[in-house]
């Protein structure tokens, strides 16, 4: 069972903040993984950098990761704190991911990097990451002088080309990487080179369970991210839509839609799928819309999410 697209069925969703904790568990310095995702990360970031060097801030040696993480563990230390928030007087940004590596002796930090993680087009804020650069040198939590990076995770699709702009604009060591793309070079990329590390024994043995679950999680970004923000006609695990009504609610455009499997989702007015539960909207539009749509299949028996919003979706279009 992949446990990504089994919570994403029914009623449930994988949000950007699950996505952030699984990317903070990954990277944290107490688990398993012992710095190598860390290394395949930070190189990542080096390849798409010219003047900024991470070699010239990180140094660290080894004919192969393994020696390579090694010599990593003996020299640094680091942390990657979620959701961490900056603020100082009015001024609040959120973090998804806060990275900092230190040296091991001296205490000192090396480098921080802020991680944005995007996984859908309607939370494209342009101004976002580079208010957060220059929120972070605005603070006295962290120590001057050192270096800071810029991180942008989001689907390979061009809208988020803007917010990555903006963001070198404020601060040349910014990176734009993506969740899969056809160049070899994504975070889902980084993975199954973290699995094929781990098969060739180039890295310490990550246990079995650990392994399906990374495994899930690129079929997850493969299947599901990949397919709904590419494709116009939105698909939920391999479904069709086979049915869909637009309403309006507080001045917001929505659209129910009905896939072949029989699920309801909700989409905005950007044709995005929503974090919102969808029964209470169901209940909303037939209230607001006066609809002729009984919430019980017979006395004492609720419908269930499916049924109902079938119901809502052929009452809506059959208004006269």
């Amino acid at each position: 069972m992949n446990i990504f697209k089994a919570l994403s069925q029914g009623d449930g969703i994988i949000n950007e903040t699950n996505v952030t904790s699984f990317l903070s568990y990954i990277f944290n310095e107490t688990n398993e993984f012992s710095s190598s995702f860390l290394l395949l990360f930070l190189e990542q970031i080096e390849k798409q950098l010219n003047d900024y060097d991470l070699q010239n801030i990180i140094n660290i040696s080894g004919k192969n990761y393994r020696q390579r993480i090694n010599d990593f563990k003996s020299k640094y230390t680091y942390s990657a704190i979620p959701e961490y928030r900056l603020q100082k007087d009015v001024k609040i940004q959120d973090v998804d991911i806060l990275l900092t590596i230190s040296e091991k002796i001296s205490e000192n930090d090396c480098c921080y990097i802020l991680i944005e993680n995007k996984i859908k087009r309607s939370a494209l804020k342009e101004q976002q990451c580079a208010e957060q650069y220059m929120l972070f040198n605005e603070i006295e939590d962290f120590q001057e002088n050192v270096p800071v990076f810029s991180i942008l995770i989001t689907p390979d699709i061009d809208i988020f080309k803007t917010m990555i702009e903006r963001v070198i604009e404020e601060n040349v060591r910014s990176v734009w990487l993506k969740w899969e793309t056809d160049k070899d070079i994504s975070i889902v990329d980084l993975f199954r080179h973290l699995i094929k590390l781990e098969g060739n024994s180039e890295i310490s043995p990550i246990d079995n369970n650990t392994q399906y679950i990374i495994k899930s999680f690129i079929d997850y970004i493969s299947t599901e991210l990949s397919i709904k923000e590419r494709a116009n006609n939105f698909s939920v695990a391999g479904s069709k839509i086979v049915e869909q009504a637009v309403f309006e609610i507080n001045g917001d455009i929505y659209s129910l839609k009905r896939f072949d499997n029989k699920m309801i989702r909700l989409f905005d007015a950007n044709d995005e799928m929503t974090d919102e539960s969808v029964k209470p909207i169901l209940r909303n539009i037939i209230t607001q819309y006066k609809l002729d749509v009984n919430l019980e299949r017979s006395p004492g028996k609720r419908k269930n999410t499916q049924t109902l919003g079938r119901d809502v979706i052929r009452a809506m279009n059959n208004r006269i």
